[in-house]
């Protein structure tokens, strides 16, 4: 404000300009009508390497020739006309070429007539170094960025999940739907036998294919979790493939697919877990019997050489995308995700195939030339340890129908309809039962019950108390019935379950479902045990 003071007045607009000059954190210069540069501030003088000395009374495009090569000249010339000019760093970059950390200054810039009162007397210039801003924006657009990405991969995620939760809806209600429609048909009416035998071999396979989707889905799981242990033994690929090709052939047959078996007359050896490669190629095998139409053709091909044992698996099927070879192995993924989708599962049994052979130090790959044309799967597997070495065959020993001739069995199982059938197994075996739904009564059968049991067979989950703890409560009975020989039957399925229930002194574990033959040779081996240690220690 005009102090009425004309020698004041001066003097604050001096301190001003003289500030402006030394201290102003902007850049400042002014030029007059023949754009001759008349001041030039400390910050110029900084940013630019250009001197004070060096720039006052030199034309403005001499001193900063940029203006010129980049067409910003014009706007000086708009000054000189009256008009103001502002530049911004998004369209302009910079007006004066400054360095900062080895880039470019950003700038925003103001170009300005400069008047005394009405008169023009020339320009003037601000230079506003906008680095932090950018940063700034720049920062917030990366932010904007990942969670855009965030967003859309939650979105993906979601979907993902709402397909799977779908699939999985689908492929568990579709066997149950035959299952429970037969045994309607089986209630309702009185069936001859070949509705009955129909009626099983409809059942038992819609059974097993429910199964099948459970296990693939927690040895999936236990993948995730590292809870998978190879069980390590030397053993014949060529009897594993053979032994898939056996279990996958029936389906084959059904279609009318020509399944060929292309193995060595001799036994090719590999370091391996014996289920788990009969798993994968299993998966293998029935992923090809699966995509090959009526009256195809799927070739097995076993070799071995100096770098390892090689599978393959071909097939006249319905061939895959090239677009999506590269997601074949990946979990959940399918080429035909629709509802109108011609064959049935979740997408885990490749992504299983990949796991196990990773694991056993292996590798898996996949070729087809196109949609309609077939598809090759190769699995390879490191080091054969002994190629061409015979081997003899492994001895199977299945148990005869008479195995539990004379064996009294206790079972504890509160599902009635589990309970019948662990009763049925053991009675179909030659053996006798009684059978109990809650660990209470199994302790009074077990004391007062007549004859004395000779094996205990428990379900883990029950009522009121659990497997472990009857078991517990048994061997502290002080006759020699505590010391009966006890096999698990659950559907804890886990490794550690398994784990879990012969630390704790069940001498097998079995898991629901199951064989009824897998239940009498456990019973059977559990009293051949106790036996054999009772004969040890007389």
């Amino acid at each position: 404000m005009p102090t009425g003071n004309p020698s004041l007045d001066g003097a604050a607009a001096a301190a001003m300009l003289r500030w402006f000059e030394e201290h102003a954190t902007q850049g400042l210069f002014t030029t007059d009508c023949d754009l001759i540069i008349r001041t030039w501030n400390r910050w110029l003088a900084t940013a630019t390497g250009a001197t004070r000395e060096a720039a006052i009374g030199r034309p403005l495009f001499e001193v900063v020739p940029s203006l010129v090569e980049r067409g910003l000249d014009g706007h000086y010339r708009e000054a000189l006309f009256g008009q103001a000019k502002v530049l911004s760093h998004t369209l302009h970059r910079y007006l004066v070429p400054c360095e900062r950390d080895g880039e470019l200054m950003p700038q925003s810039c103001t170009i300005a007539p400069l008047m005394d009162g009405d008169s023009l007397i020339g320009t003037i210039t601000m230079v506003e170094d906008v680095s932090d801003r950018v940063a700034s924006e720049k920062q917030l657009r990366a932010q904007i960025a990942a969670a855009d990405a965030a967003r859309l991969y939650a979105e993906s995620a979601s979907r993902a999940k709402d397909d799977f939760l779908a699939t999985l809806s689908h492929e568990i209600r579709t066997p149950l739907s035959a299952v429970l429609g037969w045994v309607h048909l089986l209630k309702v009416r009185e069936p001859d036998m070949a509705t009955v035998k129909r009626a099983i071999e409809v059942i038992e396979r819609n059974a097993q294919s429910q199964l099948t989707l459970i296990s693939d889905m927690l040895d999936m799981a236990r993948i995730s979790t590292g809870k998978v242990r190879l069980e390590l033994t030397d053993l014949d690929m060529t009897r594993v493939v053979a032994g898939a090709i056996d279990a996958v052939r029936p389906t084959a047959d059904a279609k009318g697919i020509q399944l060929v078996a292309d193995l060595p007359p001799v036994a090719i050896m590999v370091r391996g877990d014996a289920d788990r490669l009969l798993q994968v190629v299993w998966n293998i095998l029935s992923n090809a019997v699966k995509f090959t139409g009526e009256r195809g053709l799927v070739v097995a091909s076993l070799r071995s050489d100096r770098f390892g044992t090689h599978l393959t698996v071909a097939d006249t099927g319905q061939g895959i995308d090239a677009r999506f070879l590269s997601q074949v192995f990946e979990r959940f993924k399918q080429e035909d995700t629709s509802a109108a989708r011609r064959s049935g599962g979740l997408g885990l049994g490749l992504a299983l195939v990949k796991e196990l052979i990773t694991m056993h130090g292996g590798r898996v790959e996949v070729q087809s030339p196109g949609p309609g044309l077939g598809s090759t799967f190769a699995v390879h597997l490191p080091n054969p340890i002994a190629a061409n070495a015979p081997q003899p065959a492994p001895t199977v020993v299945a148990p005869a129908a008479s195995t539990l001739d004379g064996v009294h069995v206790l079972i504890v199982e509160d599902d009635p309809d589990a309970r019948d059938i662990a009763a049925r197994s053991i009675a179909d075996a030659g053996g006798t039962t009684v059978a109990v739904g809650n660990a209470t009564d199994a302790l009074a059968a077990l004391v007062n019950g007549a004859p004395k049991p000779h094996a205990l067979v428990s379900d883990i989950g029950l009522p009121g108390t659990d497997g472990y703890a009857l078991l517990d409560a048994v061997r502290e009975l002080p006759t020699e019935r505590g010391a009966i020989p006890a096999v698990a039957v659950t559907a804890y399925a886990s490794e550690s379950d398994a784990t879990r229930a012969i630390t704790r002194g069940f001498a097998a574990h079995i898991t629901k479902p199951y064989l009824p033959t897998a239940l009498v040779t456990a019973v059977r081996n559990a009293i051949d045990a106790r036996q054999n240690r009772s004969a040890d220690r007389s």
